[in-house]
């Protein structure tokens, strides 16, 4: 028996040698994945090299996303078709993974360049009117008063995108809008919804002039800059025709120093005023 053992593997042992779990092994056993070769007095079951080597196959393709009934058809029914199919198949996963893989680097590469952009940045706290293109916006709903409210909502209304794990690493522009009537009844820290303006889905956000006003620190301080937007539009007899946006550049996602907080307020104004 001893010499026999030498040449067979205890279920910890093949557990530690393969990082797979002793629970799974007995489940691959159950389902007739992988069967011990025998099973000794003291109950203890031994594989050999012969049914090891299926662990690796069933390792590789599990993370590929097979299914646990196609890998035991592929194992027990090999020939060349089989093997072209599950072969074609496994490239097809790595191309879709590898294109993932290249988009989140466009990402983060793309957050890089924002975070520098506003490193650079000089035109902190001055009212600029700028024309914008028209957008795709999904949005919701809902009075809103605090950060951690339209944090929640913005993280629900992000499961709708093309990204759904991290805002962090997204193209998308995300914040909260205040209607036109808490912006006349001076209520600037009301918020009437959240919004991510994205590339993929959503209602059309027209396009037109907006007046711009890029502040840095913490989200109190918006009332003050509101109040210098609201005489800036009285002073050049601009008319608010919309929504106001708070677009949330750099945030608590990317720091928790709120001292290097960037917020946009985009307020649409009427073209006709914009000469």
């Amino acid at each position: 028996m001893n010499s026999q053992k030498k040449k067979f593997y205890k279920i910890g042992e093949i557990s530690k040698l393969y990082g797979v779990s002793s629970d799974i092994l007995r489940y691959y056993n159950k389902i007739g994945l992988v069967k011990p070769d025998f099973v000794g007095e003291n109950g203890y079951r031994y594989y050999s090299k012969k049914q090891i080597w299926k662990l690796n196959s069933i390792r590789n393709l599990r993370n590929l996303g097979v299914g646990l009934e196609e890998i035991k058809k592929f194992l027990y029914e090999r020939n060349t078709k089989n093997a072209e199919e599950m072969l074609e198949f496994q490239l097809n996963v790595i191309s879709e993974k590898i294109n993932k893989l290249e988009e989140l680097r466009e990402e983060i590469n793309n957050k890089i360049e924002n975070i520098n952009f506003f490193k650079g940045f000089n035109d902190f706290n001055k009212p600029i009117l700028k024309y914008i293109p028209e957008r795709k916006i999904l949005k919701s709903k809902g009075i809103l008063k605090k950060d951690w409210e339209i944090d929640f909502e913005i993280k629900i209304l992000n499961k709708k995108t093309a990204y759904k794990d991290d805002i962090l690493l997204t193209n998308n522009e995300v914040g909260a809008f205040i209607s036109k009537e808490n912006f006349y009844k001076k209520e600037y820290q009301t918020f009437s919804g959240t919004f991510i303006i994205n590339e993929e889905k959503g209602e059309k956000l027209a396009e037109g002039y907006y007046l711009s006003f890029v502040f840095k620190g913490s989200y109190e301080n918006s009332p003050k800059y509101y109040k210098i937007l609201k005489n800036y539009i009285v002073e050049h007899n601009y008319e608010v025709i919309g929504e106001i946006l708070e677009i949330y550049h750099i945030e608590v996602h990317i720091t928790e120093n709120e001292d290097e907080y960037i917020t946009e307020i985009q307020i649409p104004v009427d073209k006709v005023n914009c000469k």
